[in-house]
């Protein structure tokens, strides 16, 4: 999920990647019905940019199967070390990883299907990248994306803490030159680019416990050293923070929702 690795604002680690898989586990269901959707099936060769925990890549080496194969890609070689191990764990043989920032891809009529998740919105300059993904594919290959309209998280009841949060968070990223709110645009950025065949839908993940709600203070957490460092926030107002929305994420009378997420797909027109 990260770009050149000082870019991420998400701190990554050994926190970073129980964050990564506790979101994975939350999203699993929906990403693997977009892949069946979408066709990956076996013997097919399957791009991974921005790879994060690997949670998709494995996910997609078992569609694949023996004779397909999986390339995963990330910035974080820290975040790869610990993906791999997860594929040792799991004695996968099909997933090669790579550690590379996206913009650096050169892959040339690879594969059936490149795909990205959560990684354009952590791009500045994601068109770029969504155009090097489609040379990655082959002529009819397919091109899929899903990425964050982060202000269209919700909660309810209202939670100052949680506002706060979804504020802070758009705001660090635009500051970091990246778009947080990128998801709205990617129907019109893959017509841009010449793909075919350009379809949309969004999801909304919602849940009053469990994973999907716990996601915006594991979030908070893990950008809080970065609010601090460029002067958003004080150490004790997101100590604070960090208080109230855990005080409210274990309520089960609220909701909260994960961000809205876009999911964007067309082919390669060759």
């Amino acid at each position: 999920m990260s770009t050149n690795a000082h870019d991420y604002i998400i701190e990554g680690g050994e926190k970073g990647k129980s964050r990564l898989d506790t979101l994975s586990e939350v999203l699993r269901p929906y990403t693997l019905a977009l892949l069946e959707k979408q066709g990956l099936g076996k013997g097919m060769r399957f791009l991974d940019l921005g790879c994060g925990g690997g949670n998709v890549s494995m996910m997609a080496s078992d569609m694949v199967g023996d004779t397909g194969k999986v390339i995963a890609v990330d910035a974080d070689a820290n975040m790869v070390t610990l993906a791999q191990k997860d594929t040792g764990a799991h004695a996968i043989n099909n997933v090669s990883f790579s550690v590379m920032n996206a913009n650096d891809i050169d892959y040339s009529d690879e594969f059936e299907i490149a795909y990205s998740r959560f990684l354009l919105s952590h791009l500045r300059r994601p068109f770029e990248v969504l155009q090097k993904m489609i040379a990655s594919v082959k002529p009819g290959g397919k091109v899929i994306v899903e990425d964050v309209h982060f202000s269209g998280h919700f909660c309810y009841p209202e939670c100052d803490a949680f506002d706060w949060y979804v504020e802070y968070y758009t705001t660090l990223a635009r500051n970091n030159g990246q778009d947080a709110n990128i998801g709205p645009q990617l129907f019109s950025m893959f017509r841009k680019a010449g793909l075919g065949n350009v379809g949309i839908e969004v999801i909304q993940p919602c849940a009053n416990s469990g994973p999907a709600k716990q996601m915006a203070y594991l979030t908070l957490e893990r950008i809080k050293d970065n609010l601090i460092a460029q002067k958003m926030a004080t150490a004790d107002i997101v100590s604070q923070m960090l208080t109230e929305l855990k005080s409210y994420t274990d309520d089960d009378q609220t909701i909260m929702s994960l961000p809205r997420i876009f999911r964007v797909w067309g082919e390669s027109l060759g």
